[in-house]
């Protein structure tokens, strides 16, 4: 499977491919794009296209070190699945732990109370 910074990567491609056939056909047609109507979808073109820049300019880069990795990861699912699990584990046996000792505490506290 791939990962989501492909899967997106194909989505932003299709929307700025779209958008730009439109925007050249109303060019094309003797339209302004720099009029108030077509701020947002010319705005919209732009952010896509340099989001899909700079998604592709960390492909090959390992995970965690490229800015677009906060938002969309670029692992392959297999991994990132692995990596997912190992850090539940890891939450609920420290969960566990904060569990644990507030159970003692609130013990304690009750011991102590009653002396």
């Amino acid at each position: 499977m791939d990962s989501p910074a492909r899967r997106m990567t194909r989505l932003l491609s299709g929307f700025f491919v779209t958008l730009l056939v439109v925007l050249s056909f109303y060019y094309l047609e003797g339209g302004s794009i720099f009029g108030k109507y077509w701020l947002v979808p010319v705005s919209v073109t732009i952010t896509s296209g340099v989001l899909i820049v700079l998604i592709g300019a960390g492909g090959d880069r390992p995970h965690g070190s490229w800015i677009t990795d906060s938002w969309i990861s670029r692992e392959d699912e297999v991994e990132m699945r692995s990596r997912l699990e190992m850090e539940m584990d890891e939450a609920s046996v420290q969960d566990l732990g904060s569990k644990w000792a507030r159970m003692e505490m609130a013990h304690l506290e009750a011991k102590h109370s009653e002396e």
